[in-house]
């Protein structure tokens, strides 16, 4: 069934912008991105959503999502897509196939995983079966006695519905994402029975990507620190077109890898070139103040008392007639100073 929201509250949308996914409840629930450093994997981080801030379903869709039939769960579903931003879905009862598919959890970190120096995301997964999707709950919000509450039910009969949200991207269909909205306890309790989940499925058609500075905004707040330091430096095609400088947000957060990082992108270089570049006094001005943490960096030192910033150098290729990226490790702040004049500055 194809509906059109024209007056949506907005509540709920998906944002995409050719790089990371980022689910919108309210405000930023789930974020994933992959890996960009010569890995297959991607990652996958969640909120932890009071209750309050959880979106419910009225009681008639819950009821007929339990045991409605067809007829019964379409009537109530168009009420529940205003909850959507405005645009075109796709609404059908379909199943999940329990031998091809997987069912992706993040966990929460403690505070030793955290400090410790192989730090580990609270989500990553190799998205090798034909069909892939993301919880929305975190693996601690599970509630055992609720599973065991919907085996009972399934074993008897019952058919109760998950709820999957898919926003389909046109021009990067590989990348679209399947959220589980509704139904996590569901989900659980007919894997367990290895069955074939049946489910309401909503899928929104997108032709434009979203702005990577609303995502990474929104990702900001998501992520720990060391998450979001890997989707800020990997978004390497998005990053050089936010507007850095009305946007104190991603700013405040290029200061603090700029100072804290042990390694400096390519992303984040041509970040710094751009507004070398420019011809703007402005964004001058904002480099001037951008070079000075840099410059800072808690991994340099004047003589060679630590182990170094790893960066990038630009050297070119005469075999290919082209510019290349090399990796380079600053020691002291007097190489900065010559790589900032030599990489930076010279543009």
């Amino acid at each position: 069934m194809e509906i059109h929201i024209t007056h949506g509250q907005g509540i709920i949308k998906a944002l995409y912008d050719g790089f990371a996914s980022c689910l919108i409840i309210r405000r930023p629930v789930a974020v994933n991105w992959p890996d960009s450093r010569g890995s297959v994997g991607e990652y996958f981080a969640v909120s932890e959503l009071s209750e309050k801030e959880k979106i419910t379903f009225a009681d008639s869709l819950n009821h007929a999502l339990t045991d409605g039939t067809e007829t019964e769960i379409m009537a109530h579903v168009e009420d529940f897509l205003h909850l959507f931003e405005n645009g075109c879905y796709q609404v059908n009862l379909g199943k999940i196939p329990f031998d091809n598919s997987n069912f992706y959890m993040s966990r929460s970190l403690s505070d030793d995983e955290n400090s410790d120096e192989v730090q580990k995301f609270s989500g990553w997964f190799y998205p090798f079966d034909d069909f892939n999707y993301l919880y929305t709950l975190e693996s601690k919000s599970i509630d055992p006695e609720r599973i065991k509450y919907y085996i009972d039910l399934i074993r008897k009969g019952g058919r109760p519905k998950p709820v999957v949200f898919y926003s389909l991207y046109h021009l990067d269909p590989m990348m679209s994402c399947a959220f589980v909205l509704d139904g996590h306890h569901k989900i659980e309790a007919y894997t367990r029975l290895k069955m074939d989940i049946p489910a309401l499925f909503i899928v929104k058609d997108n032709n434009d990507y979203s702005s990577a500075s609303e995502i990474m905004q929104g990702a900001h707040h998501l992520l720990q620190d060391f998450e979001f330091e890997h989707l800020f430096q990997n978004n390497d095609d998005n990053l050089p077109h936010i507007n850095f400088l009305n946007d104190e947000i991603l700013t405040h957060a290029l200061d603090k890898m700029l100072k804290e990082s042990e390694r400096i992108d390519t992303a984040i270089i041509e970040v710094l070139i751009r507004h070398q570049t420019s011809g703007s006094a402005d964004e001058r001005k904002w480099l001037n103040k951008r070079l000075e943490f840099l410059k800072e960096n808690i991994h340099l030192s004047f003589f060679n008392f630590r182990k170094g910033l790893n960066v990038y150098t630009r050297q070119y290729i005469e075999k290919y007639k082209t510019n290349a990226w090399f990796l380079k490790t600053l020691r002291n702040t007097i190489e900065m100073d010559t790589w900032i004049k030599e990489t930076i500055l010279s543009q």
